[in-house]
């Protein structure tokens, strides 16, 4: 066999080993896409992961109420919160509530002033991913908030004005960037004369900022009594008046998250959020530092 004939036969195999990889990886391609697409949306639904949340918190938070009192109000108290989680790698839900209560003080002049409050709050987001700062360990998403939350407020100083109800509603724009820190080997490590392996974790940390694109509130105004109160026939939202596109609000939330082998997870939080009315004699402003535990409950079938 001349030299010739050697490389042609050479070369023809090569077409022939090739090609067959080829249409093989083609048929695995294809195959792979038929199934993905012989699922249904409702199938593909149930794929994304679902949870059940309770956390529970510790809220330093103040407020100041111009109507009443031009005195901040600051306090540590308690929170627990209920939520339903749908975390997709495309996709976030979340429909949750908390409950804030314990008392709030003020001290002037050597006078010390107690406000025993208690705060309810519903939320409901979705979050979708976008083809922006995304890469094989950074998810970026956007959407919004909507959150609604109401406070009532008991502060035997203010006589007349002691009882306060006031209730906010608010849409805000949102975006979350989670980073994938999971551990994906095994290794082995020594400390002097101590030998330990740290297993694989999965595990990420995310970062997520709402801002209030509309803001509205519904609260009686300066000097928060309505003349009902004067009249002997006390009425809960006497004089109470809804403003919208009125105010501020704005907070942010960073997230650690680990997984556990059972599929539920565990999630410890810093909570920052602020908000106020618009008006200026009448404005009422209030902020929160929330540290909080969460336990996540995987509902998926195991």
């Amino acid at each position: 066999m001349t030299q010739t004939k050697f490389i042609l036969l050479c070369f023809l195999a090569f077409l022939l080993i090739g090609k067959t990889t080829i249409v093989h990886a083609q048929t695995d391609n294809s195959r792979s896409k038929i199934e993905e697409s012989s699922l249904s949306k409702k199938e593909l639904r149930k794929q994304i992961p679902k949870y059940y949340a309770i956390a529970l918190g510790v809220n330093s938070s103040k407020f100041r109420d111009f109507a009443t009192s031009p005195l901040f109000y600051n306090g540590s108290v308690r929170q627990i919160s209920l939520s339903r989680l749908k975390i997709g790698v495309k996709r976030e839900a979340e429909l949750g509530v908390s409950y804030d209560f314990g008392s709030y003080f003020t001290n002037f002049n050597e006078s010390t002033a107690t406000s025993e409050v208690k705060r309810i709050e519903i939320n409901y987001s979705q979050l979708y991913r976008v083809g922006l700062f995304n890469s094989e360990s950074i998810n970026t998403k956007v959407g919004f908030l909507l959150s609604g939350n109401g406070n009532l407020r008991i502060n035997s100083a203010l006589q007349n004005n002691a009882a306060g109800v006031d209730i906010f509603a608010n849409l805000l724009g949102s975006i979350k960037i989670t980073k994938d820190i999971s551990r994906k080997v095994a290794k082995d490590k020594k400390f002097l004369f101590w030998r330990y392996k740290l297993n694989e974790k999965k595990r990420n940390l995310a970062f997520r900022l709402n801002v209030g694109l509309v803001n509205s509130s519904y609260r009686n105004g300066y000097v928060y009594a309505g003349q009902s109160s004067v009249l002997n026939d006390t009425k809960l939202f006497d004089d109470y008046e809804f403003k919208i596109f009125s105010g501020f609000r704005a907070s942010s939330s960073l997230d650690y998250t680990r997984y556990l082998k059972n599929k539920n997870a565990v999630r410890f939080s810093y909570v920052w959020d602020a908000y106020s009315t618009g008006g200026d004699l009448d404005k009422f402003e209030m902020a929160h530092h929330i540290l909080k535990f969460t336990l996540l409950f995987n509902t998926n079938n195991q």
